[in-house]
């Protein structure tokens, strides 16, 4: 197996940063769902920042993948046009992410798993290691969800995520991060948001049924809302569930 080092980025909108300092009384995987556009990468990536807990996409995976040039990432060069990855690569992805030392405490899914093959698959090794999954729905309704699509752009460098309605770089067209160019990605083209978003509701309907099926902790919380209200209402459901302990109070 060809080990990809994980990705190390900063929450692109500095703005947003928040600290916090939990602890978990169990391993826990936080796992994000939501049609695309709804923020699940900006709130994955700024509850990792606040947590330390690693934020996980199996796209970015492939993404290094490719970079990586390794078998699977040469043997997917055409996934990323509009598509999902395929569930044996996934499962794949987050299998060998997952064994990694960072994710022994608790770890962040974003959008995985997406359908119900990968869900029977992955929640008996959930169990099986004894983390605690907990579901996070992100609500956003259709035409919000394809104006932050069509609006958004993303870091060539870093991967570093902006939109330029609701959460625009500081220098236009730069990353904040790193300087390097932003960037259209090639599935936030507007042929292609109509697609996905039907695509997203085909598959996940069976694993929303599978998860309820199986009493996970499913929580909904309103997408249209401010990344920090979203991170102190999900700590408050955390902190109400007594599967963290709040060893300090979160810092604007």
């Amino acid at each position: 197996m060809v080990v990809v080092p994980p990705h190390s980025s900063d929450l692109s909108q500095l703005n947003n940063a928040v600290t916090a300092s939990l602890r978990v009384l169990k391993p826990l995987a936080v796992i994000l769902y939501g049609a695309p556009g709804s923020g699940k990468g900006t709130f994955g990536k700024m509850l990792s920042q606040a947590t330390s807990w690693p934020h996980i996409s199996t796209g970015d995976l492939l993404r290094r993948h490719i970079t990586a040039r390794t078998e699977i990432g040469q043997a997917s060069v055409a996934i990323l046009e509009g598509n999902y990855v395929p569930d044996q690569i996934a499962n794949q992805l987050v299998a060998d992410r997952i064994q990694a030392e960072d994710c022994q405490n608790s770890f962040i899914l974003d959008g995985y798993p997406r359908t119900l093959p990968q869900s029977t698959v992955f929640l008996p090794v959930l169990r099986r290691l004894r983390i605690e999954p907990v579901v996070v729905r992100l609500q956003l309704d259709y035409e919000a969800t394809k104006c932050r699509l069509l609006n958004r752009v993303s870091c060539a460098g870093c991967g570093a995520t902006f939109n330029l309605v609701c959460l625009p770089p500081k220098q236009h067209g730069r990353c904040d991060a790193c300087g390097s160019q932003l960037v259209t990605r090639t599935d936030d083209q507007r042929d292609l948001i109509e697609r996905r978003i039907e695509y997203y509701d085909k598959l996940t309907a069976p694993v929303e049924h599978y998860l309820i099926k199986n009493k996970l902790r499913c929580w909904e919380f309103d997408a249209a809302l401010e990344p920090k209200q979203l991170f102190s209402q999900f700590t408050n459901q955390l902190l109400s569930a007594s599967l963290v302990i709040q060893q300090k109070q979160v810092a604007q």
